[in-house]
């Protein structure tokens, strides 16, 4: 029988693992033995692993700019021009774009109103001349009430007429018409054979027909008698001075400057528009149905 040979000295059997061997338990593995360090003596020349790189050269600056600098002492800035107001149309600005001060909408315009004192004098245009005459409704009425405001006299001095002196003239204003005579007198009207005052009951009315004889001088010199058919009281008072206004110039000339200057002179040519074919009123339609 062979005998088999006995294992030397120093040799370990194959049952054995060596330690440091993987799949051992309570043993470490190759992966977590810490690698061992390398010794060997580096070529010259070769580029250090620990160097930057050329692709993070200026890290440093990098980091020292994010870093936020210490605030230095406030100087007081000098007062600039105010800059124009920012737009109010965003309310805040979008995502991290922080909170902004909610704006008004408009709030950075001026108003623009216009007083009724500060209104122009040719503010009706062409008709300007007549808004302070006709006088219906309009604002002067609502302070003045119904007395009206008297005008200026004009600086003239009244002619000597003669006794049987007569001066016919014709006003005219919408429908109504007035044939006015005058003559030297003590300044009494006489309207369709009654008294001013008893004809138009309203003192408005009443100084608008005596306008032209008062500015003129002539309201204590002459008397007034007109025949008035037509249109309303207002209406009536408007053509009355009117008629006047024309029988006064006839018989002093040098007042035609200033009657016209003040409007006296000049009918009013508006009128209430006709009736139109197919409609309600003048410019009234019927109500459109689409079924």
């Amino acid at each position: 029988m062979t005998e088999e040979p006995r294992d030397l000295e120093g040799e370990t059997p194959e049952d054995e693992s060596p330690e440091g061997v993987p799949g051992e338990p309570g043993e470490g593995t190759p992966s977590e033995m810490p690698p061992e360090p390398d010794t060997s003596p580096e070529p010259e020349g070769a580029p250090d692993p620990e160097a930057p790189g050329p692709e993070i050269e200026g890290l440093e600056e990098l980091e020292q700019a994010e870093t936020p600098a210490e605030p230095e002492a406030e100087t007081p800035a000098e007062p600039e021009a105010e800059a124009p107001p920012e737009r109010a149309r965003g309310g805040k600005r979008g995502k991290g774009g922080g909170d902004q001060e909610e704006m008004i909408p408009g709030a950075h315009l001026e108003p623009d109103l216009v007083l009724e004192e500060q209104r122009s004098e040719a503010e009706f245009g062409e008709y300007d001349q007549y808004a302070e005459g006709d006088g219906e409704g309009t604002a002067a009425d609502a302070e003045t009430g119904e007395e009206g405001a008297a005008p200026a006299p004009v600086a003239h001095t009244p002619l000597e007429l003669a006794a049987d002196a007569r001066y016919n003239a014709t006003g005219k204003r919408k429908s109504a018409i007035a044939r006015v005579i005058l003559k030297p007198g003590e300044g009494t009207y006489t309207v369709n054979g009654r008294h001013l005052d008893e004809y138009f009951p309203r003192v408005r009315l009443q100084r608008m027909a005596s306008q032209p004889l008062e500015a003129a001088g002539y309201h204590t010199r002459m008397d007034v008698v007109a025949r008035i058919h037509g249109g309303g009281v207002s209406a009536q008072a408007n053509a009355l001075r009117h008629g006047i206004a024309r029988a006064l110039v006839e018989a002093d000339p040098a007042l035609r400057t200033e009657m016209k200057r003040r409007g006296y002179l000049t009918r009013d040519p508006r009128e209430k528009e006709r009736k139109k074919a197919g409609l309600k009123k003048a410019r009234k339609r019927p109500q459109f149905s689409k079924r």
